[in-house]
C-alpha cells in the first residue's frame, strides 16, 4: 500500500468492493475525474486490486467491512492521510446466495446481511465525520432487486431493499450537514456478483421437479447476460458523472434496463410482475411440476 500526502484542493474518495466488478470500475472512473482514490477488498482478493494502485494511482488496503477493526482502520488510515476529509464515500461491496427461499442456509444469510447492509452501516457511521468535513456524499449500491421479487435471490433482494430504505433515512439526517446521499437502483451489470449461486441439488423435495435446475441457474446467469446486462465501465463512468455533478436527486438508475423496472415496479399489479420473472426465469414449469406434485401426494394419502 502507498500512501500519499495530502494535497490542498485534491479530492478522495473511497470504494468498498474494489477488486472486481462495479466496484474496480468505479474506482478508474474516479481516478479519470481526479480524485484519489482508496481501495478496499477483503484480504483474499485483495490482489485483484494491484493494478489499480499500479495503473491509477489508487491506494489499495485490506478491509472486510464485516470486521469493525477493519472498518476502524480504515477510517483512521483516510483521516491521516488526506488531514481529515472524504469527498466520497462509495459503499458499493456486495455479495448473493441463491436458492428457494425457505431453503437458505442460516451462515450464509448472516454474512449476506453483514456485508450488504450491515457493513455498509458501521462503514458510514465512522466515515461520517469526514465525509461531513468536506460537505461531500455518500453512495450505496442499491438495486432493481430490491424493487421486485427476482427470482430465487430472496435474500440478497431483502438486502437491497434495506440498504435503499437505510440511504433514504440518512440522506434527510445528514442534508442539514451539506452531506448529499445517493442511492444507485442498479440494472443489469456483467458482473460475478451470481456467478456461485448455480445449484445442483436442493434441501428438501418441496422444489425437486423436473425443470427446477434449469430455472436456479437461469437466476444465477442474470449478471452474465449480455443481451440484459451494461458493461461495469460504463456503468461507472455515467453514475460518477452523475455524483460528481449538480445533485441528481435521491435514486440514480443505472444499468440495463434500471428505470424500465422502476416504471414496472409502480404502474403493474404485484401478479402481473411475479408472471413476468417466472416467465423470465422458466419458473413457471416449476410452478406446474410442484403443484402436480403436490395433488398426486394429497391424492395417495386420501386414498
Amino acid at each position: 500500500m502507498l500512501i500519499t500526502p495530502r494535497v490542498d484542493n485534491q479530492k478522495y474518495a473511497l470504494v468498498t468492493g474494489a477488486s472486481s466488478g462495479i466496484g474496480y470500475a468505479l474506482v478508474k472512473a474516479l481516478s479519470k475525474k481526479g480524485y484519489k482514490v482508496f481501495a478496499c477488498s477483503p484480504k483474499s482478493v485483495s490482489f485483484l486490486m494491484k493494478p489499480l494502485a499500479e495503473e491509477y494511482g489508487a491506494i489499495t488496503f485490506e478491509c472486510d467491512i464485516t470486521n469493525l477493526e477493519d472498518i476502524k482502520h480504515s477510517a483512521e488510515l483516510i483521516k491521516t492521510t488526506t488531514g481529515g476529509k472524504l469527498d466520497i464515500l462509495y459503499n458499493n461491496a456486495g455479495i448473493s446466495i441463491g436458492g428457494p427461499a425457505i431453503e437458505i442456509d442460516e451462515g450464509q444469510l448472516d454474512k449476506l446481511f453483514q456485508v450488504n447492509v450491515i457493513g455498509h452501516i458501521n462503514m458510514t457511521k465512522h466515515l461520517a465525520p469526514l465525509v461531513i468535513n468536506a460537505k461531500g456524499t455518500i453512495v450505496f449500491t442499491s438495486s432493481i432487486a430490491g424493487l421486485i421479487p427476482l427470482a430465487w435471490v430472496s435474500a440478497y433482494n431483502a438486502t437491497k431493499a434495506a440498504i435503499n430504505m437505510y440511504a433514504k433515512t440518512l440522506r434527510a439526517e445528514l442534508q442539514p450537514l451539506g452531506v448529499k446521499v445517493h442511492s444507485v437502483i442498479t440494472g443489469g451489470v456483467d458482473t460475478a456478483i451470481c456467478d456461485n449461486n448455480r445449484a445442483t441439488t436442493l434441501d428438501s423435495d418441496y422444489y425437486n421437479v423436473d425443470g427446477i435446475f434449469e430455472s436456479l441457474n437461469s437466476s444465477a446467469n442474470m449478471s452474465r447476460n449480455r443481451r440484459t446486462t451494461e458493461d461495469p465501465d460504463v456503468y461507472a463512468e455515467g453514475i460518477v458523472k452523475k455524483i460528481t455533478n449538480k445533485d441528481p436527486g435521491f435514486n440514480i438508475y443505472k444499468g440495463a434496463k434500471a428505470y424500465s423496472v422502476y416504471l414496472v415496479s409502480l404502474l403493474l399489479p404485484l401478479f402481473v410482475i411475479q408472471h413476468g420473472i417466472a416467465f423470465h426465469f422458466k419458473q413457471l414449469k416449476v410452478w406446474y411440476n410442484m403443484r402436480k406434485a403436490l395433488k398426486a401426494k394429497e391424492s395417495k394419502k386420501s386414498k
